[in-house]
């Protein structure tokens, strides 16, 4: 468990006359964190130091950074292949888990996974700065270090972002350069310790089942509605699928214009439903218990009008509680069954004859599953 809190404020910059420095400086940085990626990919090095004994000097020869860039190039590299390699073992984990379950009962298998590549960045990836290559300065300024020495561009915060940055219970720590459409964004991060809370009671949990129906719904019976969602969603597929069959200059200056807006909007949507959840659970003084939903996709099967929702739905998964089965076994008796569940929004058991909605029941089952992992709560800021 992390005892330590970290959040990132994302703060527009006017570079001014800037902007060539920052572009060449850019693609050099990444071009060696591309370089330094495949060396220690092919080289099987995973170790940070003994990475930067092999590759520092060269670094330095071959892209012409500054010994900070170069530490933070390498940095970023390694991380990547970590990364890269976590979620490659993850796949194979899951693989092996589905392989034997097909196995078992007479399917047929499914495919290995592909093998991992090698992490490349783009021209135009970020920059990775420490405390060493970038400063705040005083009047919303900030000094970031480039390939043509330090340079100082002006920092344009909302209140909500000054107001985080001044804030004296966080420490200001490293940050990422990010060109996004034309506009570069610093990405600040800020740690602090985390609040000393109270244990959650032994074994008590709020189960929270996540679907399409409703995009989340909790062992003591609150919904979150996805008809909104569906609604929305609807709307942004017509829509790109009309400006595509129009292909004009104007119909793809419209489709870039609202490229993002549903993923934003989705990220709007998980972050208020996990709030009041979280808040839920740091009041009652309870865990939170969810279902593990990694490789979906792979596990179940949709209808061709279902598959955009069950492939970009809004649940969130956390690899929290196996929801085998969780909503076909009945709350009350345990009894398991197909025939439990006799419609998205009906369970009745055969066995015990209980009834109630089946997101409920299932959000019962995920609560009381064994074992629960008790994540920390920050307190909920309203």
């Amino acid at each position: 468990m992390s005892e330590t809190l970290t959040r990132t404020i994302c703060i527009k910059l006017d570079v001014g006359g800037n902007e060539a420095a920052l572009a060449e400086t850019q693609q050099q940085f990444n071009a060696a964190a591309t370089w330094i990626a495949t060396v220690c990919w092919e080289e099987r090095i995973t170790n940070a130091n003994t990475a930067h004994h092999r590759v520092y000097g060269e670094t330095r020869a071959r892209f012409g950074l500054g010994a900070q860039l170069s530490v933070c190039a390498r940095a970023k590299a390694m991380e990547a292949i970590k990364a890269t390699k976590t979620q490659e073992s993850e796949r194979k984990a899951r693989w092996r888990k589905e392989h034997a379950r097909r196995r078992d009962k007479g399917k047929k298998a499914l495919p290995p996974p592909e093998p991992a590549t090698c992490p490349q960045f783009g021209p135009r990836s970020s920059i990775r700065y420490d405390a060493r290559t970038y400063r705040l300065l005083a009047l919303d300024r900030v000094s970031l270090n480039t390939l043509r020495g330090r340079i100082a561009c002006r920092l344009l915060p909302g209140k909500w972002q000054h107001d985080m940055l001044v804030d004296p219970a966080w420490e200001i720590g490293g940050a990422e350069l990010v060109w996004r459409r034309g506009v570069y964004y610093l990405h600040v991060a800020q740690t602090r310790s985390a609040p000393a809370h109270a244990s959650p009671e032994d074994g008590a949990a709020i189960g929270i089942d996540l679907g399409l129906v409703h995009i989340a719904t909790d062992s003591s019976g609150e919904r979150f509605t996805g008809a909104p969602v569906r609604k929305a969603r609807s709307r942004y597929v017509a829509r790109r699928a009309a400006l595509q069959r129009v292909g004009t200059k104007a119909a793809k200056r419209r489709l870039k214009k609202m490229s993002g807006r549903e993923r934003r909007y989705m990220k709007d949507i998980n972050h208020r439903i996990a709030k009041s959840l979280v808040h839920k659970a740091v009041v009652s003084r309870k865990a939170l218990a969810l279902e593990d939903l990694t490789g979906i996709r792979d596990r179940t099967m949709a209808r061709r009008e279902h598959r955009y929702e069950r492939h970009a739905w809004a649940g969130v998964p956390f690899r929290l509680v196996d929801p085998a089965y969780t909503s076909q076994t009945c709350s009350r008796c345990g009894h398991c069954e197909r025939a439990n569940r006799h419609s998205q929004a009906s369970f009745l058991c055969k066995q015990c004859g209980f009834c109630c909605n089946a997101d409920v029941n299932a959000a019962i089952n995920i609560s009381l599953a064994d074992p629960v992992k008790r994540p920390m709560v920050a307190p909920v800021c309203r």
